[in-house]
């Protein structure tokens, strides 16, 4: 719509000279740091169990334990017998629209998310592995539903809640080698909400009267993919990749418009002419991506890993369209189908992760990444504004012969980035408005893993 409502269990090894370790992470810790000007993304998920949030993704080449199956299937032939590892992934972001003239501050709705992921992998004395996966690829919410916000008529709310089940193999060629993959089925919905101004002059009125109203598309989607994965591990060293298909997610809706101040005396008048929900179309194009990474250990008890993930956002699109091809009626009349975004940027994030172990049963994390975000300068809107971001992660584990507990956090500082929005508030032209969007993020990945 042009203006619409959008380890396998550790073998035992002797206790560490602490200060190796504590060396290490500290040296790890300062090669962690980015450069000025880091990273972001769109509104992907990345991060899944403790484990791998407290390396700040950096998993591709070491993945051994049940989250093979989100980042590398191929993993899944160094795990043993029957494994399962559940968790919740919190996330709370802080979005803000501050106004250049005036330096008011606009906070979107303050939401928490907390999507699970479950993952369960069976190994036997075969070459043989399979895994069976559930989580979130993307749990992202934007909510600027203040009365002030100028920018509501461009997006006033998106919501895009994905899960996905993923069956895998993996196959261990031996020599180290291994290969994987699965295929993808993704499910969830995508709500997005926008507001429209006009005049309304209802007869025998003769002065026109403003009118804002609001518009509100939710669709039920769905798509397949897959995924294909090699790993090669040593003692000392190991790499790994992973390539995930793009996916088209679709499916069906309504979009319900509605008077949000109602002139007195009006309020039947606006109804018959907005009439009621009208059925819809909406899809979007999720991205492919390639996620290499290689690993070594300058000791036995010290891992680091350095991943580059490459994600091919240019491909992104989203789309609408009212059911049977029909034009919406309205105050701005929608077209049969119309290209909502697209022209995003393929992007190249860096990760790097390091694990220690302290104890025979304790392990700490740190890690670090730049994840650049793929919505160029002029494409940046209410919606989909983060900047390129930094993120800083550490975690730790602590392992029992059966079960082990995985703590990870995460802090992504997104860059302000600077925009125009359009403000419809007033009678006659659009207006646009300077000013600048933050963004600050915190996730918490906690997870228990299952040796059976």
């Amino acid at each position: 719509m042009s203006r619409r409502a959008a380890v396998p269990a550790r073998r035992p090894c002797p206790a560490p000279p602490l200060a190796a370790v504590a060396a290490g992470l500290a040296v790890a810790a300062a090669l962690c740091l980015p450069a000025p000007g880091a990273a972001a993304s769109g509104f992907d998920d990345f991060l899944h169990g403790g484990r791998a949030t407290g390396q700040a993704g950096a998993f591709v080449a070491r993945a051994n334990d049940p989250a093979a199956v989100r980042y590398n299937p191929a993993g899944l032939v160094h795990t043993q017998g029957w494994e399962l590892q559940a968790g919740l992934d919190f996330s709370n972001s802080t979005d803000e629209f501050t106004i250049a003239a005036s330096g008011a501050e606009v906070r979107a709705d303050h939401s928490i998310q907390f999507p699970p992921s479950v993952y369960l992998t069976w190994k036997g004395s075969g070459p043989w592995a399979w895994g069976f996966g559930v989580d979130a690829p993307a749990w992202y919410r934007v909510d600027f539903d203040p009365v002030f916000f100028p920018g509501r008529f461009q997006a006033r709310v998106v919501d895009i809640e994905l899960w996905e089940a993923h069956p895998v193999l993996a196959y261990d060629l031996g020599a180290g080698w291994s290969v994987g993959g699965g295929v993808r089925y993704l499910f969830g919905s995508f709500e997005q909400g926008i507001n429209e101004s006009f005049e309304f002059a209802p007869f025998p009125v003769v002065v026109p009267v403003p009118v804002e109203i609001l518009l509100d598309a939710d669709s039920d989607v769905d798509g397949f993919g897959y995924d294909l994965a090699t790993q090669y591990r040593t003692v000392l060293w190991g790499f790994g990749a992973t390539y995930r298909s793009g996916v088209e997610v679709e499916g069906s809706g309504e979009l319900v418009r509605a008077v949000r101040d109602a002139p007195p005396g009006f309020e039947d008048d606006l109804a018959r002419f907005l009439g009621g929900p009208i059925g819809i179309e909406q899809s979007i194009d999720l991205p492919s991506e390639l996620a290499t990474g290689v690993w070594f250990a300058p000791y036995p008890e010290l891992r680091a890993e350095l991943d580059l993930v490459w994600t091919s956002w240019g491909d992104f699109r989203q789309t609408f369209e009212p059911r049977g091809g029909a034009t919406v009626p309205g105050p701005t009349p929608t077209p049969p189908s119309t290209v909502q975004r697209s022209g995003w940027d393929d992007t190249l994030s860096v990760r790097l992760g390091l694990e220690g172990d302290v104890t025979d049963a304790l392990t700490l994390a740190a890690g670090a990444a730049w994840e650049p975000s793929p919505v160029p300068d002029n494409r940046v809107d209410p919606a989909f504004f983060c900047g390129d971001a930094t993120v800083y992660a550490v975690g730790l584990s602590y392992s029992f012969p059966w079960l082990s507990f995985d703590l990870g956090y995460s802090f992504h500082d997104y860059d302000d980035r600077d925009s125009l929005v359009v403000d419809r508030t007033l009678p006659g032209p659009p207006r646009t408005v300077a000013g600048t969007y933050s963004t600050r993020e915190q996730l918490w990945g906690v997870s228990a893993r299952w040796r059976f």
